[in-house]
Protein backbone atom coordinates (compact mmCIF):
# COMPACT_ATOMS: atom_id res chain seq x y z
CA UNK A 1 0.00 0.00 0.00
CA UNK A 2 1.18 3.42 -0.85
CA UNK A 3 -0.56 6.58 0.33
CA UNK A 4 1.05 8.67 -2.41
CA UNK A 5 -0.38 6.62 -5.29
CA UNK A 6 -3.57 8.00 -6.76
CA UNK A 7 -5.09 8.40 -10.17
CA UNK A 8 -6.64 11.45 -11.83
CA UNK A 9 -10.41 11.71 -11.82
CA UNK A 10 -12.77 13.63 -14.04
CA UNK A 11 -15.38 13.71 -11.26
CA UNK A 12 -16.11 17.31 -10.39
CA UNK A 13 -16.16 17.89 -6.63
CA UNK A 14 -14.31 14.67 -5.78
CA UNK A 15 -10.71 13.58 -5.41
CA UNK A 16 -8.92 10.25 -5.12
CA UNK A 17 -6.83 9.61 -2.02
CA UNK A 18 -4.42 6.71 -1.59
CA UNK A 19 -5.13 4.99 1.72
CA UNK A 20 -3.11 2.84 4.13
CA UNK A 21 -3.99 0.84 7.25
CA UNK A 22 -4.11 3.79 9.63
CA UNK A 23 -6.88 5.28 7.46
CA UNK A 24 -9.31 2.41 8.15
CA UNK A 25 -11.23 4.25 10.86
CA UNK A 26 -11.92 7.12 8.42
CA UNK A 27 -13.81 4.64 6.23
CA UNK A 28 -16.30 3.45 8.86
CA UNK A 29 -18.98 6.00 7.79
CA UNK A 30 -18.61 4.82 4.17
CA UNK A 31 -19.02 1.18 5.22
CA UNK A 32 -22.15 2.23 7.12
CA UNK A 33 -23.39 4.02 3.98
CA UNK A 34 -22.85 0.75 2.12
CA UNK A 35 -24.36 -1.45 4.82
CA UNK A 36 -26.73 -3.05 2.29
CA UNK A 37 -23.71 -4.56 0.53
CA UNK A 38 -21.85 -5.44 3.74
CA UNK A 39 -24.87 -7.32 5.11
CA UNK A 40 -25.33 -9.12 1.77
CA UNK A 41 -21.65 -10.10 1.74
CA UNK A 42 -21.01 -10.83 5.43
CA UNK A 43 -24.43 -11.45 6.97
CA UNK A 44 -23.88 -8.74 9.58
CA UNK A 45 -23.73 -4.93 9.69
CA UNK A 46 -20.36 -3.19 9.28
CA UNK A 47 -18.18 -2.15 12.20
CA UNK A 48 -14.65 -0.74 12.63
CA UNK A 49 -13.12 -4.20 12.13
CA UNK A 50 -14.88 -4.55 8.76
CA UNK A 51 -13.07 -1.49 7.38
CA UNK A 52 -9.74 -2.56 8.86
CA UNK A 53 -9.98 -6.03 7.34
CA UNK A 54 -9.70 -4.70 3.78
CA UNK A 55 -6.22 -3.39 4.58
CA UNK A 56 -5.12 -6.73 6.03
CA UNK A 57 -6.31 -9.24 3.43
CA UNK A 58 -4.18 -10.23 0.46
CA UNK A 59 -4.57 -12.79 -2.32
CA UNK A 60 -2.17 -15.75 -2.42
CA UNK A 61 1.48 -14.80 -2.88
CA UNK A 62 0.66 -11.07 -2.65
CA UNK A 63 1.85 -8.61 -0.02
CA UNK A 64 1.03 -5.13 1.21
CA UNK A 65 3.24 -3.74 -1.58
CA UNK A 66 0.85 -5.19 -4.19
CA UNK A 67 -2.35 -3.74 -2.70
CA UNK A 68 -3.76 -0.32 -3.52
CA UNK A 69 -6.74 1.19 -1.75
CA UNK A 70 -8.20 4.38 -3.17
CA UNK A 71 -10.78 6.47 -1.36
CA UNK A 72 -13.16 8.67 -3.29
CA UNK A 73 -13.45 11.83 -1.21
CA UNK A 74 -16.12 14.48 -1.62
CA UNK A 75 -15.33 18.17 -1.35
CA UNK A 76 -16.50 18.11 2.30
CA UNK A 77 -13.78 15.55 3.10
CA UNK A 78 -16.13 12.57 3.54
CA UNK A 79 -15.39 9.34 1.73
CA UNK A 80 -18.19 8.37 -0.66
CA UNK A 81 -16.46 5.50 -2.45
CA UNK A 82 -13.69 2.93 -2.19
CA UNK A 83 -11.68 1.01 -4.75
CA UNK A 84 -9.34 -1.71 -3.42
CA UNK A 85 -7.20 -3.63 -5.91
CA UNK A 86 -4.19 -5.90 -6.23
CA UNK A 87 -1.61 -5.40 -8.97
CA UNK A 88 -0.26 -8.25 -11.05
CA UNK A 89 -2.90 -10.62 -9.73
CA UNK A 90 -3.76 -13.27 -10.73
CA UNK A 91 -0.98 -12.75 -13.29
CA UNK A 92 1.41 -10.09 -14.56
CA UNK A 93 -0.25 -7.16 -16.40
CA UNK A 94 -3.58 -7.97 -14.74
CA UNK A 95 -5.10 -6.13 -11.79
CA UNK A 96 -7.75 -7.60 -9.49
CA UNK A 97 -10.50 -5.33 -8.16
CA UNK A 98 -11.02 -6.67 -4.65
CA UNK A 99 -13.70 -4.19 -3.57
CA UNK A 100 -15.61 -1.35 -5.19
CA UNK A 101 -18.16 0.53 -3.11
CA UNK A 102 -20.14 3.70 -3.65
CA UNK A 103 -22.28 5.14 -0.84
CA UNK A 104 -25.87 4.00 -1.35
CA UNK A 105 -27.10 7.63 -1.35
CA UNK A 106 -24.97 8.36 -4.46
CA UNK A 107 -25.57 5.22 -6.54
CA UNK A 108 -27.27 5.54 -9.90
CA UNK A 109 -25.78 8.97 -10.66
CA UNK A 110 -22.88 7.85 -12.87
CA UNK A 111 -20.23 8.20 -10.15
CA UNK A 112 -19.24 4.52 -10.34
CA UNK A 113 -19.10 4.45 -14.12
CA UNK A 114 -16.95 7.61 -14.28
CA UNK A 115 -14.66 6.35 -11.53
CA UNK A 116 -14.15 3.09 -13.43
CA UNK A 117 -13.42 4.95 -16.68
CA UNK A 118 -10.83 7.11 -14.91
CA UNK A 119 -9.27 4.10 -13.13
CA UNK A 120 -9.07 2.02 -16.32
CA UNK A 121 -7.49 4.95 -18.19
CA UNK A 122 -4.85 5.19 -15.45
CA UNK A 123 -4.25 1.41 -15.49
CA UNK A 124 -3.65 1.54 -19.25
CA UNK A 125 -1.04 4.27 -18.64
CA UNK A 126 0.64 1.80 -16.24
CA UNK A 127 0.78 -0.85 -19.02
CA UNK A 128 -1.92 -3.02 -17.47
CA UNK A 129 -3.61 -5.20 -20.10
CA UNK A 130 -6.45 -6.89 -18.22
CA UNK A 131 -8.70 -6.43 -15.16
CA UNK A 132 -10.56 -9.12 -13.20
CA UNK A 133 -12.91 -9.13 -10.24
CA UNK A 134 -15.35 -11.38 -8.42
CA UNK A 135 -19.04 -10.70 -7.79
CA UNK A 136 -20.97 -12.73 -5.25
CA UNK A 137 -23.77 -14.38 -7.20
CA UNK A 138 -26.50 -12.90 -4.97
CA UNK A 139 -25.40 -9.37 -5.94
CA UNK A 140 -27.34 -9.08 -9.19
CA UNK A 141 -27.09 -5.25 -9.18
CA UNK A 142 -23.28 -5.42 -9.11
CA UNK A 143 -23.21 -8.08 -11.81
CA UNK A 144 -25.27 -5.82 -14.11
CA UNK A 145 -23.03 -2.83 -13.27
CA UNK A 146 -19.81 -4.67 -14.15
CA UNK A 147 -21.28 -6.12 -17.34
CA UNK A 148 -22.15 -2.55 -18.42
CA UNK A 149 -18.45 -1.72 -17.82
CA UNK A 150 -17.49 -4.35 -20.41
CA UNK A 151 -16.72 -7.28 -18.10
CA UNK A 152 -17.51 -10.80 -19.28
CA UNK A 153 -17.99 -13.97 -17.20
CA UNK A 154 -14.88 -16.15 -16.98
CA UNK A 155 -15.71 -18.79 -14.37
CA UNK A 156 -17.56 -19.47 -11.13
CA UNK A 157 -15.55 -19.96 -7.92
CA UNK A 158 -16.46 -21.07 -4.43
CA UNK A 159 -18.00 -21.56 -2.15
CA UNK A 160 -16.12 -18.76 -0.38
CA UNK A 161 -16.65 -17.83 3.28
CA UNK A 162 -17.02 -14.12 4.01
CA UNK A 163 -18.04 -13.16 7.53
CA UNK A 164 -20.95 -15.40 8.55
CA UNK A 165 -21.89 -16.29 4.96
CA UNK A 166 -20.76 -18.59 2.18
CA UNK A 167 -20.99 -17.51 -1.45
CA UNK A 168 -20.43 -18.63 -4.97
CA UNK A 169 -18.49 -15.96 -6.87
CA UNK A 170 -18.78 -15.08 -10.53
CA UNK A 171 -15.29 -14.11 -11.79
CA UNK A 172 -15.43 -11.48 -14.53
CA UNK A 173 -12.69 -9.99 -16.70
CA UNK A 174 -12.11 -7.47 -19.44
CA UNK A 175 -9.24 -6.18 -21.53
CA UNK A 176 -8.08 -2.60 -21.27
Amino acid sequence: MDKSTRFPTSLSGYEIEGLIGIDASRLVPLYQGCSDYVVLERGEPPNAATAKEEFESFPPNRTEADKFIFGVKAIDGEFVGLLACDRNYPRVECWWIALFMIDKALRGRGLGRTLCDDFFRWLKSQNVKWVELGVITENEQALRFWQRQGFKPMRTAGPVSIGAKRHMVQVLGRPL
